[in-house]
């Protein structure tokens, strides 16, 4: 038990500085908010609000990566996310340009596309990461993706990547009811394709999954989901596969560690950044837009970063809600920023307390 507390206690330490020094680690880059998939659980909505929103033009783009590197040099890791980033048809001369500034790179994809020779050229590029979805055999995969035929591209694709030399490849589920108790097979068809990590996310109330409330996990599903986890990963990871819970949520130290490599520990904001489409500056894109807090267009990078954050890294907002009264409050800080809109008096979801709150503990 002691143990585990001055392990909480030195973590908790390292957070405060982390969040004291902001360094920026990962940069998301949303580079076109175009889809070739219609997914039911869509947070951005993709594919029915691509046309209409004004995107970055390439060579913005170009200049921004000139900027972040100039700004931050190259150890700012940049991801490319969308929509479907394999869609954007100069997502070659993108890499190129990254590839210019020896700076790191990674891509988010649902792998539609992802031939051997893009994987080729990515990999000449430099990429360090890679990430696809799954989730679930091909029924579950090609329902939730609303699209019949998903589930073989994917795994497809799933194939190349096992095989690449890539430093850093993973698959993600998103977990709902309908494919909960399908993660004994999710783990076999991952296996099969040589990926060696997995995370697990709970879909959440944004975008399309806002008004698809079958496909929320409610409090004791999240807590099977856990339990999965924390039973099988060493099984898992002796046959290859380094599967965790995704960083969302807090939990206590001590189960924590059970299903996570790291404790939880929200970085949006505080290590993470995000530029949207059209340039908008938030801190993770999952963030909800009340937590959006400029554009590339009209300000620096750089100067939004040091200066429009003090709502991810202080928080103070959380004294106004029902997070403000918790004993888990100093640990959990009312944990993950993407399951708030900004004004409201509670998050969408609590890790701890099925009733989402308490005021004082049961003895």
């Amino acid at each position: 038990m002691w143990i585990s507390r001055v392990r909480s206690f030195a973590f908790d330490t390292y957070r405060r500085l982390e969040i004291r020094q902001h360094q920026l680690l990962y940069l998301f880059l949303e580079i076109t908010r175009h889809c070739n998939l219609s997914c039911l659980h869509c947070g951005s909505d993709c594919g029915r609000t691509g046309d209409s929103i004004k995107e970055l033009t390439t060579a913005s783009w170009l200049l921004l990566i000139d900027d972040i590197h100039r700004s931050f040099g190259p150890d700012v890791m940049l991801v490319l996310t969308g929509g479907e980033p394999l869609l954007h048809p100069d997502l070659q001369e993108i890499t190129g340009h990254i590839a210019s500034h020896a700076m790191r790179w990674g891509l988010v994809t649902n792998g539609h596309g992802l031939t051997g020779a893009r994987l080729a050229s990515f990999i000449d590029h430099g990429i360090g990461s890679i990430t696809i979805s799954l989730d679930g055999p091909e029924a579950a995969h090609d329902s939730l993706r609303n699209s019949p035929g998903a589930y073989l591209k994917t795994t497809d694709a799933m194939c190349r990547i096992g095989a690449a030399a890539i430093p850093m490849r993973d698959v993600v589920t998103c977990i709902h009811p309908g494919n909960l108790d399908r993660l004994d097979e999710t783990a076999e068809i991952i296996l099969a394709s040589a990926i060696p990590a997995w995370r697990l996310f709970r879909i959440f109330p944004s975008g399309r999954a806002a008004t698809r409330p079958d496909l929320h996990l409610d409090f004791a599903q999240t807590r099977r989901m856990l339990d999965w986890i924390a039973a099988n990963r060493p099984r898992l990871a002796q046959r290859g596969l380094r599967v965790q819970a995704s960083c969302e949520g807090y939990l206590p130290f001590k189960l924590d560690r059970k299903v996570r490599d790291v404790p939880f520990f929200c970085r949006a904001g505080v290590n993470f950044g995000a530029i949207r489409c059209d340039g908008t500056v938030t801190g993770c894109t999952n963030n909800d837009p009340t937590f959006d807090q400029g554009n590339v267009l009209e300000n620096n990078f750089r100067w939004i970063w040091e200066n429009r954050f003090d709502v991810f890294r202080e928080r103070s907002w959380l004294a106004g809600t029902q997070c403000g009264t918790c004993p888990e409050a100093g640990c959990c800080r009312g944990g993950s920023i993407h399951l708030w809109r900004l004004g409201e008096t509670a998050p969408r979801f609590c890790y701890c307390y099925e009733t989402g709150f308490r005021v004082a503990r049961t003895p």
